[in-house]
């Protein structure tokens, strides 16, 4: 072998060998951010069990599953009109709207939370996957409060893991406690922001990561927009990135929250894409609710935002527990499969934790306590076949208190109705739509606790309830409150 042809054979050599190197390395630094799975060849290795933050508390045995797991809202039931869990049972959505937990709260106050909650009753949340000051996130630059940024470099296709690990060990702890999560991979209020993708490229590969990443939480719904009036540009973003996810063989329900109309099916572009509607006003909300559910869509209607505890986005007076309660009442017997709560604590302002046992909250989980109990799911909002006479609402009302209109839902066999009414008043109603047999409780929102009342076609609110207002839930049929 000539020196010339030994020289180029040891430069190939190493060439050869420094590539070798690098790929060694690259592939290193390329685990640190995309670290393999033993299922799948993809980005995201779930931390071990004992890594997760968790501390001792049992989910109510109430929200069981028949193999005793928590339940979750898992997908629309065939006949589109409410929710169902794992085993195919109506779940009524019992909301709260945390929109900031993963950023905001270190892993023991997020336990701490969701503990609280669930306890409570609560059985589904509305969060923000990235956080920023907008969606009451700590920092603009995305990170947490304790500084961990969720993309390395800025880059939404490279996720930071410890960013991730963690968000992944609360939204696991959620399921554990039977929580499902509607997660806005990316919000409007994070886009071009701390979400900046250079193409809906990146959008779409940004859902794929989120898919892999959310493959073994089994609690959780997706969500797209948030305050959000659509522009071209940004929902290709978001549609690309729930392909991104659908891709990964996800199939769980979608929807988005928009603020330029009342629900996704008053929308051109997005009423064909969603899944269930994401019904949001701060108008009295039986209008917005029953507007969606009479729609050519047919498909579950949830009241998912309305005015907060501590909050009133109408200008007009101040929200009350009577407030909180219409909009719980209203959205039940306007045809929503339940409602979604919310405060001003939504971004965990500080002292959150001496609030979490707020009058809103605990009036609002008596309430949907009374809902749960009964066969809610056969009910059909009334065109006034039940409710012939009294039901008011003349008036034209911006805010929840403005409103004195009576609403009323009934089961096609006339087993269940319920009638609320806001303001005191004697109603008229026609008894040949209820089952025979059938009887009639006054139920004082307030409490929660029912009273018995004879059966008629006229009836009359009982009084102030206990908590000094006229607002008062008739159960009408053969399934009397406990």
């Amino acid at each position: 072998m000539s020196a010339t042809v030994g020289g180029t054979v040891r430069t190939v050599v190493a060439v050869l060998l420094c590539l070798a190197l690098a790929l060694v390395a690259g592939y290193a630094a390329y685990r640190l951010v995309r670290p393999a799975t033993p299922q799948q060849d993809g980005w995201y290795e779930r931390p071990p069990a004992a890594d997760a933050p968790v501390r001792p508390g049992t989910p109510s045995t109430a929200r069981r599953t028949a193999d005793g797991s928590p339940r979750y809202v898992s997908a629309v039931h065939p006949d589109g009109r409410y929710f169902v869990d794992q085993d195919g049972e109506p779940i009524l959505v019992r909301g709260d709207s945390p929109w900031s937990l993963l950023v905001d709260l270190l892993p023991d106050e997020a336990d701490t939370y969701l503990s609280a909650r669930s306890e409570q009753g609560f059985n589904a949340l509305v969060v923000s996957l990235l956080g920023e000051p907008s969606n009451g996130g700590p920092h603009g630059d995305g990170t947490t409060v304790d500084g961990l940024a969720p993309f390395v470099d800025g880059d939404v296709t490279r996720p930071s893991a410890p960013y991730w690990d963690r968000a992944h060990a609360v939204l696991a702890r959620a399921a554990e406690l039977g929580l499902t999560v509607l997660l806005y991979p990316a919000d409007s209020w994070v886009i071009d922001r701390v979400f900046s993708p250079s193409s809906v490229d990146d959008c779409r590969r940004y859902g794929e990561l989120v898919g892999e990443w959310a493959a073994d939480l089994p609690n959780i719904l997706w969500m797209a927009g948030g305050d959000y009036t659509p522009t071209p540009e940004h929902d290709a973003c978001f549609v690309a990135v729930q392909e991104g996810i659908r891709a990964t063989g996800d199939r769980r329900p979608f929807s988005a929250q928009l603020i330029s109309v009342r629900s996704p099916a008053d929308d051109e572009h997005w009423a064909p894409l969603v899944d269930w509607d994401f019904v949001y006003t701060y108008q009295p909300v039986h209008e917005a609710v029953r507007q969606a559910y009479d729609d050519r869509w047919v498909r579950p209607s949830l009241l998912s935002e309305s005015n907060y505890e501590g909050e009133n986005n109408t200008g007009g007076p101040p929200t009350t527990t009577e407030t909180l309660r219409r909009q719980v009442l209203w959205a039940v017997t306007s045809g929503s499969p339940g409602d979604i709560f919310g405060t001003d604590d939504w971004e965990f302002l500080p002292g959150w934790q001496d609030r979490l046992r707020s009058e809103g909250a605990l009036q609002v989980s008596r309430l949907r306590d009374v809902v749960a109990a009964l066969p809610w799911w056969t009910l059909v909002p009334d065109d006034g076949r039940l409710l012939t006479g009294g039901a008011g609402g003349e008036e034209e009302a911006w805010d929840q208190l403005e409103s004195t209109l009576a609403t009323a839902a009934v089961s096609p066999d006339g087993d269940l109705a319920l009638v609320y009414v806001p303001t005191e008043r004697t109603i008229i109603l026609a008894l040949d739509e209820l089952a025979p047999g059938s009887g009639a409780q006054w139920v004082d929102p307030s409490t929660g606790t029912a009273v018995p009342a004879p059966l008629a076609e006229t009836m009359t609110t009982p009084g102030a309830n206990s908590a000094g207002d006229q607002d008062w839930l008739l159960v009408l049929g053969t399934h009397p409150v406990r």
